[in-house]
């Protein structure tokens, strides 16, 4: 970890409403991560800072009524929402439907399971896994909304595994 990659700890006075919304926010975007939240407000802000330097206006407004140029920040977490996901794919399995992490032999379910059986932050489990942070924060998100596909998957396993232990032990007998 280079000295610019140190991370720090970092504290501040706020309301008890600033502190919900900031903990409502990361739950909803970022798998509970405060510190993500908090750099991609961040990051956002300075977007919105930066663009009224140079003069421009920053407004809202729907696909339809997009100007021909026009700049946008980057919000992974929120573009993932609306756009499907970034780090996430299907893959073709005779049962299994859940999306699995790009370019990995692993489930968004399973990353999340681990990480959940582990006690990692989102940062711990992308380090473990060598992954983007985002790609894991988006495989918690997943889980999260897909939790009941995964609990029947993982049910499915379960009688599976059952199954050829039985064979198994029928077989060496």
């Amino acid at each position: 970890m280079t000295a610019s990659q140190k991370r720090q700890r970092l504290s501040a006075d706020v309301s008890e409403a600033t502190s919900v919304r900031v903990r409502q926010t990361a739950a909803r975007f970022y798998g509970g991560a405060v510190g993500a939240t908090i750099n991609a407000a961040l990051d956002v802000f300075g977007w919105v800072v930066e663009a009224k330097t140079r003069g421009k206006r920053v407004i809202a407004t729907d696909d339809e009524h997009l100007p021909d140029q026009f700049e946008e920040p980057m919000i992974p977490a929120l573009d993932v929402v609306q756009d499907g996901w970034q780090w996430l794919v299907p893959r073709d399995h005779p049962w299994r439907q859940q999306l699995w992490i790009k370019g990995r032999s692993m489930t968004a379910g399973s990353l999340a399971h681990t990480i959940a059986l582990e006690g990692w932050t989102p940062v711990q489990a992308a380090d473990q896994f060598h992954l983007p942070l985002d790609a894991v924060l988006e495989a918690i998100r997943y889980a999260s909304q897909a939790s009941e596909l995964i609990a029947a998957e993982e049910a499915e396993d379960r009688l599976a595994a059952a199954q050829y232990e039985g064979r198994g032990a029928a077989v060496s007998g």
